[in-house]
């Protein structure tokens, strides 16, 4: 069964998150697509990590941005896992579930990450199976750049019209939104603009079962058995 939803960092639940682990098991449930957050090391390389520092998830401590790809690697997480490349993560995924690349831009702090995501989205000739988000207007205008027909879309905490009519300038497709913040009004707006709508981060099932009335409406959640179980309750009844 193939499971409409996004699983959050893979299976953060069970699985250190952004590791491979984590995502070969979505893709071994059924999920259809995956989102994961990309970094730049300090020698320039896609790497798959949330936090702009190594503290929380590895034994290093500071920041991304001061370590190269290959130290990095070198650091050690949980159930013998490391920290990807986005490289690595594309060659393994290929093919297998369609990824959302959250671009971890913070004004100008990696000058070059969005230029080295879309090589490395071009390389493997992935533009089918990936859309590009952010919190970033410029991160994301600079992917536009790059190229009219990549899939890309705003995360953001509410919603409003100027962010509806960025979407529209843009050409996005996309629309990421915190949960507790998406109302009928935008999940209709979004449905008469062609707008593919998100909802992050769901864990409650409670929350899960309420947005079974909106299926066009994605589910982005770290819960990925906990979702599966509403769904299966819900075709049931």
């Amino acid at each position: 069964m193939m499971i409409q939803a996004v699983a959050h960092r893979g299976y953060p639940k069970k699985y250190p998150e952004n590791t491979m682990s984590s995502f070969l098991k979505a893709v071994e449930l059924g999920f259809t697509h995956l989102e994961l957050d990309v970094h730049l090391s300090k020698d320039g390389i896609p790497v798959v990590i949330h936090d702009h520092t190594l503290d929380r998830m590895t034994n290093g401590t500071g920041r991304v941005v001061d370590y190269t790809a290959s130290e990095l690697q070198s650091l050690k997480m949980k159930q013998d896992e490391h920290i990807p490349t986005l490289e690595e993560v594309l060659r393994a995924l290929k093919g297998k579930i369609q990824l959302n690349i959250e671009l971890k831009q913070m004004g100008n702090y990696y000058p070059q990450l969005e230029e080295r995501v879309f090589d490395l989205i071009e390389q493997f000739d992935m533009l089918n199976q990936v859309f590009i988000t952010s919190f970033d207007f410029d991160a994301l205008e600079k992917i536009r750049q790059r190229s009219g027909d990549v899939r890309i879309g705003l995360i953001t905490f509410g919603c409003s019209k100027a962010i509806l009519d960025w979407s529209i300038e843009m050409g996005a497709t996309f629309l990421s939104i915190h949960h507790a913040f998406v109302t009928e009004h935008y999940i209709n707006k979004c449905k008469e603009l062609g707008i593919q709508l998100m909802a992050w981060t769901i864990n409650e099932a409670s929350i899960m079962k309420k947005f079974q009335e909106y299926p066009s409406v994605w589910v982005c959640t770290d819960e990925l058995e906990s979702f599966i179980d509403v769904l299966e309750l819900s075709s049931s009844l």
